[in-house]
This record gives structure tokens, C-alpha cells and sequence, in this order.
């Protein structure tokens, strides 16, 4: 037993005086005159010991009243966490961290369960001691709001009232590591209460710390309530690669139920810049999900924002998805060549991409030795049997890859002369040899991935019969990160992928031409050409969706560098942004909205990209409390489930039970005993008045 007002036992001294009262009574004894010896000897020996008995029973009595009274005065309670025997009046330091991550806006009864533990946090602190000093944080950004006595009541609720909603992760246990190794650490009783929904198990390393440093604070794990109604758009990806406005794009979504209710005659909706041009209508039972293939046209060319889109139900933020496309207007493409003749049959390609418009802009550049390339304004390099590479050449290709422009890299087919250190600095594939075919013979192509992006949706009946037949070509070994997309029948590479620095390489290792192979003769040579121009010219870096409160990288073409950037958050907030002028950056930092956010160069809409709700912080996502206990294996963790009364359980907890109504009820017995062993014999004094 423990008593939380362990000043008021002094009163205990109290106790003695009914004692000392009886004391001083026994030596002022009255003097009675007796007109004859004869009533004394009627006086029995039996009165005279019940009657002392009873008065010390009385004394007896009245103290203990007095006792049990101080003692409830003193706040006396069972044993709790908080051990010591003046544990009531110990220095005290509580830690309230209140999670305001994008899943605590799941919708609980009536009120978000951000709102819910925003209450419970006041409860519990109005049950702490006046001395406690209390901190209070919210996670998102990281911020302490309040740091004082727990006397502070009205600058507690405002505290606490000013946490607001964000749709960011939390990363709940490193930020609690990072307050509790931090703050004061000089009481003797230490506690950190956390109310969160708990979605992520702790690492080792927070478990040792736990375990080791922060022995003596005590964890109290305050979770939530669970999700109930609540579907949700998990991914929207799209399917095709080559993207074309008169192209049909396709765009997988993938929709679940994580709530406990069949929800029935749900639509989700496709939107393409602002308009609806996809819907669907189903059933979802729960815990099931379900796949969906939409399929439209852009209709234009640029950045293209799309949306899709379900039902409103208890938790909002994934119940829209935005998305973005980059579609090209026109490629700007270079072609290397040594003379007119070795790049004819790449010009007539390109030239009949073009037909009537001017979707590529052919720039064509005669040398058999490369130096100088000038790439500033290239969105496609197409070197042709290069022989001869200088440093300088071999410098811009990286910064041009850097900046993520595309290459088409046709080998030569007699000896290679490339430098070993042009090979290595290009990560081009490793040459071994040069085989050419005698007669009538050829080597047959077939393809390693039949779904690459490169034939996918081609209108062909028997793609194998547009396969081209090779007489001469390189043998190369690839490197790790370089995939074969077309391989001869005897296994050597035709046609390679691979990613340089921030840009894509499609690699062939037999040149163009019928000297070589009959591949511009065949019906697949121009639409190959055509999507390996758009995947190479579609720079998706900029438009590719990144994590609510994560950083977005924009890349700036060289002539826009100093241009007036401005960005647009989906709320419609402006901001203006500085460019990092050496990387040709520019870094956008505050992305705390879900939604599409625009970048503008000048005034003019230059590209967007969406925010996404990071995995993490689906509700669905709960680890059970009895799960943290177990894994952090510490008896000073305790977790307590949303079906409970947080604030009244902790009390108990801590304190243990309050036992004063025990001793009021105690004292009130003793009373009423006193009252009736006390009180006076009325009969005898009636006999006595009747005898004088």
C-alpha cells in the first residue's frame, strides 16, 4: 500500500489524544463522602473490571477513529507502477507523443481517431500529479507544443488542440527515441505515454534502447480504433510504355476493401484532364480486392493528369489517386554516322515517323572520328558504328545521359577499335568478337521478353516471321545490370537495355544495313525505331509520383535554368523556388498535400506530378498491441486497447486502488461502536436516583 498525500500522516499523531485525555481524567479523581463503610463492601469486584475494560476499549476505540481517518486523508491506494512509499509526491516527467500521421484520420465514432486520442491525452494528464512536469509532441513534423506543469490546464487543452491532421507517415519509433534520448532525464519517476495506431514494429536497435537506456521510463502504448468501413485505391500503373495521344493507354488499378462490410455497387471512376472517360461498377466483399484494366485515349500530347476515384467512406486520403504522363510533342534526335550512305536506311526510318508532321526533328552529323556533339537541345543520340570516341565526346554523352537523354548504340560489326575506357565509362557491354556468316547462311532472332514495351499491343500476326536475319554482327558480354530484349539463335545478345547514370541505352550489336542483316527490310524496323524514340525521349523522372512529405527533384533543361519557378500545391498554394544552378535542379521540398502538384517555368506549365499516400499508412496496417509487448520483452511496456478507459486504467494503474473509502467506511463502524459502548446505563441511573 502506498498513499499519495503522504504529508498529511503526520496528523497521526493525533492518535494519542484520546489517550493522554484519559490519562489526565484517571488523576483527577473525585471525592465522595460515605455515611457508612457499607457502600463500599456493596461495591462487587466484577463492576469495578468491566468497568476499566470498557473505558480503554473506548480509548482504544477513539483512536483508532482518529487513525484511520488521517490515513484517509493521506489518499491511501494498492501498489501501482509507481512503487515508492511517498509515491504521490516524487518528481514526475511525463512525455505525451500524440501520432498525427495521414492514418489517424480514419474515422473512429463520428470523430477521427486523431481527435479521439487528442481527448484521451487531456484525460490522462488532468489524472497526473500538479508537480509533473509535461511535455507534449506531435509527430508530424516532429514539434514539441508544450512543455510546463500539469497545473496548466487551459495551455495544455490549447496545446493539443492545435494538432492538426497531416497525410504524411509517421516513423513513430524513431521519433520517439529521438524525444526520450533528448529530454530531461533527472526524475525519479519517468513515463511516455504514446497514442498512436501502431502500424510498424520497432527496429533491434529501438528495442536495446528501450531495453538498456530508457530502463527506467516507463512505455504506456494507447492504441485505436480499428477499421470498420473503408475501400481503398492501392495502385494506379500504367501498362504501356510507348505512350502516343492517338495511342490507347492502358492503366491497371487495384482496389480493396479493408473494411468488415460488403459494400455493393461501388463505381470507380477514370479522369483524364478533368474529364471522365472511364467508370466501373462493383461489389467488394471485405478483405477482398480486386484488379480493373482502363483503357483510353490522351487525345494530346504534354503532361497528361489523371485521376481515379471511389466512394467517400471512414478514411478519405485513398479514396482518390492523381497521376501524371508525359506525352512528347516532338523529339529532337541526333543521328552519328560516317558518311551519308552508312546512316540512309536510319533517315528513311525516322523520315517516315515523321509523314506530314514534324514529330521528329532530325539533326545529322557527318564524322568518322567523334569529338565534339553539341547535345544541349538532343533528346535521342543515335550513334552509328562508332569507331573513334574522344574524351571530350565521351564527357558530354555522360552529361547528357546525366540529364536523362536516350541513346541508340549500333555496333560495329567489323573489329572493334573503341578504347577500353570509352567501354567502361559508357558501360557499354564488353566486346569478345566478330562473327560473320558464309553463303547462304544467317543467324535467326527471336525474343527474350515478349511483354517489353517495344512490341507490346503491335498489330502483327506472327512476329517471329518480322524477325530480321543477321550475317554479321559483335559478340559482347553483357553487364549485370544489361538486359537482353533480342538474342541470335545461338544465344549471343541482338539488341540490349540498360540504364547510364540518369538516362536509357538501347544497344544493338549488328549495324543497319543489308550488308549486315535485312532488318530495314522487315515490316517491325520502323515501329521499333518509333518506340524506342518515344520510350527514350519520355523523360518520366519528372513526372513520377513520389510519398506525401518526401522530396521531389525536378530537372531543368540548360535553357531554363533561369527561368521564374514557381510550384503549385493540389490546395492551389504558390510557391516560388530557387534552382540549384550547378545540378540544373530544382528540389521541392514541401509536399504535405496528397494530390497533383504543377511546376512553372515563366508562367507557363512545364510538368506535375502526383503525392501519394505513403503504404505505411494504411489503416489496415495495425500491429497488435500484445505483439509490441512481447517483442520489446520489457515489464516496464504496457498496451492498452481502444475498448478501454485509458485515463481511469492508467490511474489505477500507476497509484493502484484507492482504499479511502475503505478507511471511511472503517472509521464510520468504529463511531458507531463508540456511540453504543459509551453511552450511559440508563436503568442504573434511575435505581441509583431511586436509592438516595
Amino acid at each position: 500500500m502506498t498513499f499519495l498525500s503522504p504529508s498529511l500522516l503526520w496528523g497521526l499523531a493525533a492518535a494519542t489524544i484520546p489517550l493522554i485525555i484519559h490519562l489526565i481524567s484517571m488523576r483527577h479523581t473525585k471525592e465522595m463522602e460515605f455515611s457508612s463503610i457499607r457502600f463500599l463492601k456493596e461495591m462487587k469486584h466484577e463492576s469495578l473490571r468491566k468497568l476499566k475494560i470498557k473505558q480503554w476499549l473506548l480509548v482504544l476505540i477513539r483512536t483508532l477513529i482518529i487513525i484511520l481517518l488521517v490515513l484517509m486523508l493521506a489518499r491511501p491506494s494498492t501498489k501501482g507502477i509507481i512503487s515508492t512509499w511517498m509515491g504521490g509526491e516524487v518528481d514526475s516527467r511525463a512525455v505525451i507523443l500524440i501520432d498525427n500521421s495521414a492514418s489517424m484520420a480514419l474515422i473512429g465514432e463520428n470523430v477521427s481517431i486523431l481527435e479521439n486520442a487528442k481527448f484521451q491525452a487531456k484525460m490522462v494528464i488532468r489524472k497526473l500529479d500538479e508537480k509533473s512536469i509535461v511535455e507534449i509532441y506531435q509527430t508530424n513534423p516532429l514539434k514539441q507544443i508544450f512543455k510546463g506543469r500539469q497545473d496548466r490546464i487551459q495551455s495544455i487543452s490549447n496545446a493539443i488542440n492545435s494538432i492538426s491532421q497531416t497525410v504524411i507517415a509517421d516513423h513513430l519509433w524513431e521519433k520517439m527515441k529521438s524525444i526520450l534520448t533528448s529530454t530531461e532525464q533527472s526524475e525519479i519517476n519517468k513515463e511516455c505515454f504514446i497514442f498512436s495506431d501502431f502500424q510498424s514494429l520497432p527496429d533491434s536497435s529501438t528495442i536495446n534502447l528501450i531495453n538498456q537506456e530508457l530502463r527506467d521510463w516507463k512505455l504506456y502504448l494507447i492504441g485505436q480504433k480499428t477499421v470498420k468501413d473503408n475501400i481503398g485505391i492501392y495502385e494506379v500503373l500504367p501498362v504501356s510504355q510507348v505512350k502516343l495521344q492517338d495511342h490507347l493507354m492502358k492503366l491497371n488499378t487495384l482496389v480493396t476493401n479493408e473494411g468488415e462490410i460488403e459494400k455493393r455497387n461501388i463505381p470507380i471512376e477514370l479522369f483524364l484532364n478533368e474529364e471522365r472517360v472511364g467508370q466501373v461498377v462493383t461489389t467488394f466483399k471485405p478483405g477482398k480486392a480486386k484488379e480493373f484494366l482502363f483503357q483510353a485515349y490522351p487525345g494530346e500530347s504534354g503532361i497528361i493528369r489523371g485521376m481515379m476515384t471511389i466512394p467517400e467512406d471512414d478514411f478519405a486520403f485513398d479514396n482518390q489517386q492523381t497521376f501524371e504522363m508525359s506525352i512528347p510533342k516532338q523529339i529532337s534526335c541526333m543521328v552519328v554516322g560516317r558518311s551519308i550512305e552508312d546512316i540512309f536506311l536510319l533517315e528513311q526510318a525516322l523520315q517516315s515517323i515523321n509523314g506530314n508532321q514534324r514529330y521528329v526533328n532530325i539533326n545529322r552529323k557527318l564524322m568518322s572520328k567523334i569529338d565534339k556533339l553539341f547535345l544541349d537541345d538532343i533528346d535521342v543520340l543515335i550513334l552509328h558504328r562508332p569507331k573513334y570516341i574522344s574524351d571530350k565526346a565521351v564527357d558530354e554523352i555522360q552529361r547528357f545521359s546525366a540529364r536523362g537523354g536516350g541513346i541508340i548504340w549500333i555496333a560495329d560489326a567489323e573489329n572493334s577499335t573503341l578504347d577500353a575506357s570509352v567501354e567502361s565509362a559508357l558501360k557499354l557491354p564488353t566486346y569478345v568478337q566478330t562473327f560473320t556468316t558464309e553463303g547462304e547462311s544467317f543467324y535467326s532472332v527471336k525474343r527474350n521478353n515478349n511483354q517489353h514495351a517495344l512490341f507490346a499491343d503491335l498489330m502483327v500476326r506472327r512476329m517471329a516471321d518480322e524477325m530480321p536475319e543477321v550475317y554479321s554482327y559483335s559478340r559482347v558480354r553483357p553487364r549485370s545490370n544489361q538486359n537482353i530484349i533480342l538474342s541470335l539463335n545461338n544465344g549471343d545478345p541482338y539488341l540490349l537495355e540498360y540504364r547510364l547514370i540518369g538516362g536509357h541505352v538501347f544497344y544493338l550489336t549488328s549495324p543497319i544495313g543489308v550488308e549486315w542483316n535485312d532488318m530495314a527490310l522487315r515490316g517491325i524496323f520502323v515501329p521499333m525505331i518509333h518506340r524506342m524514340l518515344i520510350l527514350l525521349a519520355t523523360d518520366e523522372s519528372n513526372t513520377l509520383p513520389v510519398y506525401a512529405g518526401d522530396k521531389k527533384e525536378i530537372s531543368l533543361p540548360k535553357e531554363l535554368v533561369n527561368a521564374k519557378w514557381e510550384v503549385y500545391s493540389p490546395s492551389g498554394y504558390d510557391r516560388l523556388l530557387i534552382p540549384d544552378y550547378n545540378q540544373e535542379v530544382v528540389v521541392i521540398d514541401q509536399t504535405n498535400e496528397l494530390g497533383s502538384y504543377e511546376v512553372y517555368a515563366n508562367d507557363e506549365l512545364y510538368v506535375a506530378f502526383s503525392t501519394m499516400l505513403d503504404p505505411s499508412e494504411r489503416p489496415i496496417n495495425r500491429i497488435r498491441g500484445q505483439t509490441l509487448v512481447d517483442i520489446m520483452d520489457s515489464e516496464q511496456i504496457l498496451y492498452f486497447g481502444p475498448e478501454k478507459n485509458v485515463s481511469d486504467v492508467l490511474y489505477s494503474l500507476r497509484y493502484g486502488k484507492a482504499l479511502w473509502r475503505n478507511f471511511l467506511i472503517l472509521a464510520i463502524i468504529l463511531l458507531l461502536m463508540e456511540s453504543i459502548i459509551g453511552r450511559p446505563n440508563l436503568n442504573a441511573i434511575k435505581a441509583k436516583h431511586t436509592e438516595n
